[in-house]
């Protein structure tokens, strides 16, 4: 069955996809991504923490202005990206790599995924201070940052003077396709958000939704794999306590005491990793019974 992210995916692309379109999209390693694709695309690895809510609390998260900007701009980049083509500029790369490659002298580690969006992000405050809806603009300027660099750094294996050059690509063709990106997004956006509010509205009432700082990331029917992706990360998803995480979403009985959200740090990251899938496991085996 197609998702209801992906359906929406087809139904606003400007040109049609194909079957070969699709598994190309399937078969982008998922390590090659910065967000995280079990949890929408969405970047949440500098999230503060993690929550599922249910009833008056989802309802009021659901409602909650501006919450579904990085999920809307996320979606919308991948269906602009057809029509948004151009080619990186020469004076960009150029200025790009000279200044990276010094840094790789110097011996400072350059790590292509990591420092591609860094280094296009970094302008997102200053294109858009302009913009009517700057909110919108950042957004939509981030998530063009994601998936050129997503893509740039998809394959690259290699030392720093490497990393820098593919970097500097991913970057610098964002930047270039920055304005078609923000204005064809633009067009959807709007409908974006009524759709995601709609689709957080009628997961309160069902199975609960979950929020990252305070942002919708899905809902909570099918959430596991998301739980076990930021587990991988050192964050732990944090239940509200009158919810049960359960094998069907949510459930009011209480039983399951919350998780706090853990910063993982180093020496952390292991441990958690083992909470989340022990959470798996016992999911399971309520599943079995």
């Amino acid at each position: 069955m197609i998702s209801s992210h992906l359906a929406r995916a087809l139904r606003l692309s400007p040109i049609p996809i194909t079957l070969g379109t699709l598994l190309a999209w399937a078969l982008v390693p998922a390590s090659a991504h910065a967000g995280i694709p079990e949890c929408g695309g969405l970047r949440l690895e500098d999230v503060a923490s993690c929550e599922v809510q249910a009833s008056v609390d989802c309802e009021a998260g659901c409602s909650r202005f501006g919450i579904y900007k990085v999920a809307c701009a996320t979606q919308l980049q991948s269906v602009c990206r057809p029509s948004c083509t151009l080619a990186a500029e020469p004076t960009c790369t150029d200025s790009c790599t000279v200044m990276c490659q010094g840094e790789c002298d110097l011996g400072v580690s350059i790590t292509c995924q990591h420092n591609c969006f860094g280094e296009c992000a970094g302008s997102c405050g200053t294109s858009c201070a302009g913009a009517v809806n700057v909110e919108q603009c950042v957004a939509s300027c981030e998530a063009t940052c994601d998936g050129e660099c997503d893509i740039q750094c998809a394959v690259v294996d290699g030392d720093c003077y490497v990393h820098c050059v593919e970097c500097c690509g991913g970057s610098c063709t964002a930047q270039a396709n920055m304005d078609c990106q923000t204005s064809c997004q633009d067009v959807e956006f709007e409908t974006c958000e009524r759709e995601f509010q709609a689709e957080c509205m009628a997961s309160c009432s069902v199975d609960g939704a979950l929020f990252c700082d305070g942002k919708y990331v899905m809902s909570a029917t099918d959430i596991e794999p998301c739980i076990a992706a930021l587990a991988a990360q050192g964050i732990m998803v944090q239940a509200e306590a009158s919810v049960t995480l359960g094998p069907d979403g949510l459930s009011a009985d209480g039983s399951v005491c919350s998780v706090s959200q853990v910063g993982a740090k180093s020496g952390t990251l292991g441990l958690l990793t083992l909470l989340g899938l022990g959470l798996l496991v016992a999911l399971g085996r309520r599943r079995r019974r």
